[in-house]
């Protein structure tokens, strides 16, 4: 079988080093300075054979991306969290991008200036916003019965690159997505958050705790590198 081969572009910087990322389905090669005709041909077969493998494992994970029927034009649309409950988006055309809660979730005024990426960002707030008390709630009631450590607040948000973390002040931020996940992977990641407030990093004694409270939390560590989520 061949090796599949996907799109790439070679960029000439002036860094010390040679990298590589993708981009609207591009893998984007940067080469370092000062290399030889031989060095950047290792370099460029190196990055591209590297990001290929990563770029298809991606690839095979579920995207987490409810809202993608109403930016790509629909107006009105269903969402079902883990939990069963079910919230409806309903899109009209208006002058400035707004909300109202209805009975079964919210309608949405959108403004025809308003951009793809803005208005993906504002549909996750509105979700948030929903289920933000349900949240710390849940925050509240599992470190009670578990490590019972300091915290400030919850915050829930949308975010591309994390699925949750804690400030040192006791911040915790949970994100939304998580909803549309199995119960077990929002209650890992409460935890992994929680143990954050006995040990900041990510140490051998870090990870104890968290034993602590989910002996076989490697199960579910697994599961939640299953799902992705969206970039915009």
């Amino acid at each position: 079988m061949e090796p599949v081969r996907l799109r790439h572009r070679v960029e000439y910087t002036r860094n010390k080093h040679s990298r590589a990322i993708y981009r609207g389905n591009t893998i984007i090669i940067r080469l370092a300075r000062n290399l030889s005709r031989t060095e950047e041909e290792e370099h460029i077969k190196n990055l591209l054979r590297r990001m290929t493998h990563i770029v298809l494992q991606e690839k095979q994970k579920i995207t987490v991306d409810p809202f993608r029927p109403l930016l790509d034009g629909g107006q009105s649309l269903t969402v079902k969290l883990a939990t069963g409950r079910r919230v409806t988006f309903t899109l009209v055309p208006g002058e400035r991008t707004r909300a109202r809660a209805s009975a079964d979730g919210w309608r949405i005024t959108v403004s025809p200036q308003v951009r793809r990426a803005a208005l993906h960002r504002f549909l996750w707030s509105l979700l948030a916003r929903s289920e933000t008390a349900r949240l710390t709630e849940l925050v509240s009631r599992i470190n009670a019965s578990t490590l019972r450590v300091p915290v400030s607040a919850v915050r829930v948000q949308f975010a591309t690159t994390q699925w949750g973390s804690c400030s040192s002040k006791g911040v915790i931020m949970l994100n939304t997505a998580l909803l549309f996940l199995p119960p077990s992977a929002l209650r890992y990641v409460i935890i992994h958050e929680l143990a954050h407030r006995r040990i900041a990093q990510h140490s051998p004694a870090y990870w104890e705790v968290v034993e602590s409270v989910l002996p076989n939390y490697q199960t579910t560590y697994d599961l939640l590198k299953e799902y992705r989520l969206p970039q915009e």
